[in-house]
C-alpha cells in the first residue's frame, strides 16, 4: 500500500513538473499608459496604434464592448476617418491595422480596396477575440472578412 501511494506521489510531481513549465503565462496584458487626451480621437487613435488583438463588438461572458471597438466607433464617425485611419495602416499594430481597414471598408469601399492590397499575402498570425473563443488567425484572411463585411456589421451592430 505503501508503494502504491509512493508511486502515485511521484507520478503527480512528475506530471506538474512536465506540464506546469509549458502552460501559458496566466498573467494580466500588460497595461498601455495612456496620455491626456485633448480630444477623444486623440484617444481612440492612441487606443488603436496599441491594440493587443483584433476583437468582435462583444466579449466574454457578459458580452462587454471591447475599448478598440469603441475607440474605432469614435474614429469612423469623424470628417477626417479616412485620413485618420490611413495614417494607422502606418503606425499600428496589426490588431489595430485591421481595424483600420474596417473602418475604411465602412467608410468608403474603393479606399479600402486600394489600401489592403497593401496586406494581401500578408501571413503572419493575429490573435482575435470573439466573443468567449480567443484564436489565432492569418492577417490576409482576417483582411478578406473584412472586405466581406463580416468584422464591420458587429462594430456596428455591436453584436457579433
Amino acid at each position: 500500500a505503501r508503494l502504491v501511494t509512493l508511486a502515485s506521489l511521484v507520478w503527480w510531481y512528475c506530471l506538474v513538473a512536465l506540464v506546469f513549465p509549458r502552460m501559458r503565462s496566466t498573467l494580466p496584458p500588460e497595461r498601455i499608459e495612456l496620455r491626456h487626451a485633448a480630444e477623444p480621437a486623440d484617444l481612440a487613435v492612441t487606443i488603436l496604434q496599441s491594440a493587443p488583438q483584433f476583437s468582435s463588438a462583444s466579449v466574454g461572458y457578459a458580452g462587454i464592448t471591447p475599448n478598440e471597438v469603441i475607440a474605432w466607433r469614435v474614429l469612423v464617425f469623424r470628417a477626417d476617418a479616412e485620413s485618420t485611419l490611413v495614417m494607422l495602416l502606418d503606425t499600428a499594430t496589426p490588431a489595430g491595422q485591421l481595424y483600420a481597414l474596417a473602418g475604411l471598408r465602412f467608410r468608403s469601399a474603393a479606399s479600402f480596396a486600394r489600401e489592403a492590397q497593401r496586406f494581401k499575402n500578408r501571413s503572419d498570425q493575429v490573435q482575435t477575440v470573439s466573443g468567449c473563443i480567443g484564436s489565432s488567425v492569418r492577417f490576409d484572411e482576417l483582411v478578406a472578412q473584412i472586405g466581406r463585411g463580416e468584422w464591420v456589421r458587429g462594430f456596428l451592430r455591436g453584436s457579433d
